[in-house]
């Protein structure tokens, strides 16, 4: 098992826009998944992304009611799975440090959308495989 650290999974990551972003969801904590960007905002210390939505889906509502939740990425012979917690961030400083223009495809009003919540998922635990390699972090 080839050895890979969190900065060289992190790099993977940012080249990939596009997770399915899980989360439970319902009383009975089914499961839910959404694509979601990563924006290329993933830190090379410990693997955290982040993710903007609006608070008007189940999303919010379904980290508010548990903060479990994971995303998977794909690209080529690479393949990742996150898993670890959501925090839900609402204030302007914190939006405005993850924010990048092309956001502005998704959230007309930029940074003023209303119900703008910007999504950090601290994994607890990320796999990866690539091609017969594979190898499993824990941050």
């Amino acid at each position: 098992m080839p050895d890979r650290t969190i900065s060289d999974i992190a790099a993977k990551l940012k080249s990939i826009d596009i997770a399915m972003l899980v989360t439970k969801t319902g009383a009975e904590g089914a499961i839910a998944a959404r694509p979601m960007s990563n924006n290329k905002d993933v830190s090379a210390e410990d693997g955290t992304t982040y993710h903007f939505a609006t608070d008007d889906g189940r999303i919010d509502d379904d980290l508010k009611r548990s903060d479990q939740c994971g995303a998977t990425y794909s690209s080529g012979e690479f393949y990742c799975a996150v898993q670890g917690t959501g925090k839900l961030h609402r204030d302007r400083a914190t939006l405005e440090k993850h924010w990048v223009k092309d956001l502005e495809k998704w959230f007309e009003n930029g940074l003023d959308t209303d119900g703008l919540v910007l999504i950090e998922v601290s994994p607890d635990r990320i796999a990866w495989w690539e091609g017969r390699d594979q190898g499993e972090l824990t941050p």
